[in-house]
């Protein structure tokens, strides 16, 4: 808080989401129904709570039978009770309700004010604004999607730079591309190397940006090397020209297995 690093971290996914670089996917459906509608108007589970002690303290209360049990409950959570500021006698009867309140405070109102200032930090460029706006077509910015990558993705990212059409190197070209097309089909259903760790090759993201890649992907063919070759600065990926799938297959199993890190692959 000090440092107003919460401001800054909102601040710096704000710009990366409106200049179109990668998305934050990481945040929790709660943290995003907050940041849509306000603490106060989000409803917490005992579920919600990610420290198991807090957590058990909290499902003992909710599981108590009898007034001996629930006095146990409680005694066990009285650190968290205090801390929270409840002062009302739990009984049988409100032991659920007092129970969403501690998570509540647990989860959102002990931490409200680095909150404040991280949702401070996505107003920049008019972010909030937007998720607030337009909460359904905002959230695959900010939580990660169920959907996984699909080598149809991945293939249609791409403008694909051909020799002249007519050409020797058109024909092998084309038989290359369908081999490419082929390789993302398998990277799809199998564990050797992923569509992600494709992605990551060419690019350095594992996933799509919201607004996609700019500059927009490029496809290239090249003769010299058996390999392929990446810039991930201009998201350019050069595929070697083979004359049979296996050997295309294993060049680049190899080369996507073998080249992790940023610039030139």
């Amino acid at each position: 808080m000090k440092d107003n690093a919460y401001f800054y971290a909102g601040q710096i996914m704000a710009m990366s989401i409106a200049h179109g670089g990668q998305s934050p996917c990481f945040l929790s459906e709660l943290m995003y129904e907050c940041l849509q509608k306000g603490p106060d108007n989000v409803k917490v589970k005992t579920e919600d709570i990610t420290d198991e002690e807090t957590k058990s303290q909290l499902q003992s209360i909710l599981q108590a039978q009898t007034d001996s049990q629930l006095q146990d409950a409680v005694e066990q959570a009285a650190s968290l009770i205090s801390l929270a500021g409840h002062n009302v006698r739990i009984t049988l009867e409100n032991k659920q309700e007092t129970a969403l309140d501690l998570a509540h405070w647990y989860v959102l109102q002990r931490t409200r004010a680095p909150f404040e200032r991280f949702r401070d930090g996505l107003t920049s460029l008019g972010v909030l604004d937007a998720l607030q706006n337009y909460p359904v077509q905002s959230k695959c910015l900010f939580v990660k999607a169920e959907k996984a990558l699909t080598a149809n993705d991945v293939e249609n990212l791409f403008q694909i730079i051909h020799s002249e059409r007519g050409s020797n190197a058109f024909q092998a070209e084309c038989r290359t591309l369908a081999f490419w097309q082929d390789y993302l089909q398998d990277a799809e259903i199998e564990n050797n190397v992923s569509l992600e760790d494709v992605l990551v090759f060419f690019t350095g993201c594992d996933s799509i940006p919201a607004l996609g890649f700019s500059p927009k992907p490029r496809l290239e063919f090249i003769t010299c090397s058996r390999f392929p070759v990446a810039n991930t600065c201009e998201n350019i990926l050069r595929i070697p020209v083979h004359a049979v799938y296996t050997a295309f297959r294993s060049d680049m199993d190899f080369a996507i297995r073998n080249s992790p890190g940023f610039g030139r692959a």
